[in-house]
This record gives structure tokens, sequence and C-alpha cells, in this order.
């Protein structure tokens, strides 16, 4: 099907009405992604810059496309402030240099074609070299942001990497696989030429916090990543040579490297602001102009906390996966002066190769600042499946997104109902935290050996409203023995420091009671059901139970100090 470049850029900027359905254009580019790829690739390419050397279902060279092409542009492609240090900038021909003479080093020590290489960086210039590194060599890529030992292990165990990428103080995490670690000093000399990758390539495996378990190594190809980029470098952000891009707080894993590749491959600029320094003073975000500013519930309440004005931005996007309290919103939105700005949706899973849902990012009425209206992002073919997990189409207007081919792929999670022609975010199949994953089982793992702990579960709570928001409250068992009153600053504690801030649990529930089990574990299934029923409640409170919980403990203690089994506890 032909396709008019110029004129779907048009129509984007101008926004359309959700109510009428998605464009002829946008429909049209669901049945034929290929033909649209191909579009978007020629009029991506006539830009003033040397041609890139991807073609769209052939071939890929991602370090050219991103970098070498807009080498001579002197403009940066990473900027990111530090309240110390200020404002840091990072151009393209210098990436391009320490890119380079890093791959050459790599190269040196065994790095070849098709080896997994684990980056073990924070968002910054060592991410961007190493990463870049990596796809001039044809590598395989994992980013994997510096988390607690205990997370670290699970997953470097699952990934089995070839080689890592880490910063030298960074070894502790790194326990066992030491030998791994590359060596880094800047002083190869850049020279040959990069990497082209096939379509079929996995050029990354990803770490999806979208994916169930979210150890999971996630295979994004060559295809979907090169893809992915063009089309929202060009469609969903409308990137220009030069724009600025900034998503503060927003998840790591779920949304690098897709935001990254989109912006680079438009010779655009990655801005970088770290949530904690912008809850202390947002002014570095209102210094630059932005094309476009992802806003989470957190950043947006920072900047209605400081009465903050953004004038400087052309765009703002949020994930719809994300709280949707639209009075607060609309506050926000009216307090910042955003009402004439575009603003969207949009869900991003960076193991999929970038967004997978978008809205119009035209301001077409007053009342649409803030709504829940989604479509399929063009150019992916994709179904609705039905709910019950069989495999089948969906034979209602509600079903679960579902991106073809599937084979292969982590089932779909969001749930879409469809109004007539429109499109809604409508939750997500089964418990998330704002559409990711919670990890129950590395939690309750990591507390097994607290002293003052019986037992652990994670019970999944919803909250309701409109898009079925999820808690993820953690039981803690602490036998016949009341819970000290440090007991929730040690969980916190032991959680944080074996795994990372971002497993914490929404809240702790302490019980004086021992959890029932099943073959030794914790049963799960009955903790949730005395949670709900309040039996859990009840019987915390009763003194008949409790001095039979009392008797158990000391018979629990009797068997373990004269050396026989200890018996499971019973209902």
């Amino acid at each position: 099907m032909p396709f008019d470049v110029k004129d779907i850029l048009r129509q984007l900027e101008a926004g359309f009405a959700p109510e009428s359905g998605a464009p002829k254009w946008w429909q049209e580019s669901w049945e034929d992604p290929d033909g649209f790829a191909a579009a978007l690739a020629e009029a991506h390419a006539g830009r003033g810059v040397p041609p890139p050397k991807s073609r769209p279902g052939q071939q890929y060279d991602f370090f050219h496309d991103l970098i070498v092409r807009h080498v001579a542009l002197e403009r940066p492609a990473f900027r990111t402030h530090a309240r110390i240090q200020g404002w840091q900038a990072l151009g393209y021909r210098t990436l391009h240099d320490l890119a380079s003479r890093r791959a050459s080093e790599w190269a040196d020590q065994g790095v070849e074609p098709g080896m997994k290489v684990c980056l073990v960086h924070g968002v910054g210039q060592e991410l961007l070299v190493s990463l870049l590194a990596t796809l001039k060599l044809g590598g395989c890529f994992t980013l994997l942001p510096p988390m607690g030992p205990r997370a670290m292990a699970t997953r470097l165990a699952a990934l089995k990497p070839d080689f890592i990428a880490a910063e030298p103080h960074q070894l502790p995490l790194l326990k066992g696989h030491e030998q791994l670690l590359l060596k880094s000093q800047g002083r190869g000399a850049p020279g040959f030429t990069s990497h082209t990758y096939k379509p079929t390539d996995v050029v990354g495996l990803l770490f999806s916090p979208l994916v169930d378990p979210p150890h999971t190594p996630v295979p994004l190809t060559a295809e979907n990543a090169w893809k992915g980029a063009i089309g929202d470098g060009m469609l969903t952000f409308g990137l220009g040579q030069g724009d600025l891009l900034a998503a503060p707080d927003f998840p790591v894993l779920q949304h690098l490297p897709a935001l990254l590749f989109a912006t680079l491959l438009r010779g655009a600029t990655y801005l970088h602001l770290e949530m904690a320094d912008l809850a202390l003073n947002p002014a570095p975000l209102l210094e630059h102009p932005l094309r476009a500013l992802g806003v989470t519930p957190k950043l947006r309440d920072v900047l209605l906390r400081h009465r903050a004005s953004l004038r400087n931005v052309q765009h703002w996007f949020r994930n719809p996966e994300e709280p949707y309290d639209a009075q607060a919103w609309r506050t926000w939105v009216k307090q910042c002066g955003l009402q004439s700005v575009p603003s969207s949706n949009i869900l991003i899973d960076a193991s999929a190769g970038g967004a997978v849902l978008v809205s119009s990012r035209g301001v077409t009425e007053a009342s649409t600042d803030v709504h829940t209206d989604v479509f399929p992002v063009p150019g992916r073919a994709w179904t609705l499946k039905d709910p019950n997990e069989s495999g089948q189409g969906a034979p209602s207007d509600v079903g679960v997104l579902t991106l073809l081919p599937d084979k292969d792929r982590p089932p779909g999670h969001v749930l879409l109902a469809r109004i007539r022609q429109r499109y809604h975010y409508a939750g997500t199949q089964g418990f998330r935290h704002d559409g990711r994953t919670y990890s129950a089982k590395e939690v309750t793992a990591a507390l097994e050996d607290l002293p003052f702990l019986a037992g652990t579960s994670v019970v999944p709570v919803s909250t309701g409203g409109l898009a079925s928001h999820s808690r993820f409250i953690l039981l803690a068992f602490t036998g016949a023995t009341p819970a000290p009153s440090s007991g929730e600053q040690e969980i916190i504690r032991r959680i944080e420091m074996l795994l990372g801030g971002d497993f914490l649990p929404d809240r702790i529930e302490f019980f004086p009671l021992f959890p029932h089990r099943v073959e030794g574990a914790v049963d799960d299934a009955w903790c949730a059901s005395q949670f709900f029923t309040g039996a859990l409640h009840r019987k915390a409170k009763d003194p008949m139970f409790q001095a039979l919980t009392a008797l158990r403990g000391r018979l629990l203690e009797s068997a373990a100090t004269s050396g026989e089994d200890v018996p499971s506890p019973s209902r």
C-alpha cells in the first residue's frame, strides 16, 4: 500500500478525534507493516545527512544509523544534570570516538558477534558508550542497572552472559562472575567497520518488568528494535535533529533502550534527570525546550508542589498503566499552563521494540487533555485474544492486546476495550503494579532467614477504579512471638539491601501466627484466603487461638532442639 509520510506527519501534528477511530493510513499500516516501514525509512533518509545503512527487512547497522550519520551535526546526543556538576553534554562525535575505542578494546578481549554482553550501568555516559560498543561489535546486549546482590545473582544466572561491562566499584554485585568483567581504559584504536545484523538476529536480551517472572530474558530482534525506533522517533514523538526528549522517573528496564534508540536514530538529544534531584529542585527541567516530556504521577506531584510552569514543553505524555486520577492530572495541566499543549497516552515495552499503544497527540477538545483512549501503534500487526488464555480471538469487545507474530513472545497482559471505532485502556490481565509484575517469590525468599519471621506471603489487592490498579501486601507471620517494634524497618532494610527499592511491597501486615505450609513451603493460596475472609485478623485477637499458637511454638522449639523433623504447622 502507498503511504504519504508527509501527510501522515501533518495529521499527527494536528491531531484527530478518536471518536472516528484510527485514520485510514493507520489501519492500513496494521495490514501492511513491511510497506509502512519502507515508507518511513525512505522519508527518514532524506534529511541532509548521510543515508542510513539499514534496509527494512534486509539488514540493520545500528551503530552507523544511531551515531555515525550524525557525527557532523556537532549536536549533543545525551544531556544530563547533576546537583554538583551542573549540566553535562555528550556530543555525537565524542560518543562515536569513545564507543569505537571501547569496541576495539573489547574485540581484543574476545567479544564477537552474537556474544551476550551484560551492561551493569545506570543511565549515563558509561551506559551509552558500552551499549554502542556492543552494537558496533554485533553483540547481544542486556541492560541490568545495579540492584541488590540477590536480585543481580538471579538475573545473571538466568542470562548466562559471555561478558559483563561494569565499573570497578560494582564488582561486589558480580559475585561468581568476576572473571567475565571487561576492561575499558579508553586506549583502543577506533577503526573497523560496524556490524550489520540480519532481521531475525537477537540484538538484545531484556529483563522486561512487563514479563512474568521479570527475571526472564526476552529476546529483542534487530527488526523489532529498528522498526520500533523509527516509528517512535518519527510518529510517536515527532523528533527531529536537535530536539530533546525527556522521561524522568520512567522505569529503565521497561523503557530503555527503546527511548534511546528512537532519540539517536533521529539525531535528537536524550535528556536524563534523576527524580531525586528533581524532587529537590525541578528548575533544570525547565531550562531547555522539550519536544516531548514523559510525566509520571510522582513527577506531576513534584511539579504541582513547586508550582512549576512548563512553557518549554511542546508535547507531554503519560503511561496509561499508571494510576488514572483525572482530577489530579487536570489540576496539574491547568497549573502548568499546558491546556493547549498536545498530550497523549503512550505504553512502551522495550522488549517489543518500543511503543505498543499510543493515542492522538493533538489537542482536539479541552476535556481530552487526560483520557483513556489508545490505539495499537502504526506499523505493527496485532489482534485481540480472549482473556480466558485459550489462545482464541476475543468474542466480545474486550480482549488482550497481542502483537503478531506472537510465537516465542511472552503472552500479552493489556486489556483493550473497543467501543465502536474507539479503543480504551481497560487494565491488565491478572494483578500488576502499574502494568509491571511484582516479583513476590524473590521478596519472600529474601526474608526467609529473618529471625523474628515464621514465614511470609504476598497478597495482591485490587484497588478498583478505572484501570484496576493493584497493591501488594506482605503478610509477615511472627509465630508465637509478636513482631518487634523495629520489625517493619528490618524487613524494608533487608529487601532494599538484597534486592533493591523497587521490590518493596505497598504495605506490611504482621500476624502473631504460623502460616500453613505445604511440603515445607508457605501456602500462598491459604494465606490469601485467610486474609481476605478476615480469618487472620480474628485469629490474631482470639485468646484461645493465641494459646494454641504459643503451644505450637513450644512444640516447634522442642522438635528443633532435639534434632527431630520439625512438624508442619496445621491449619
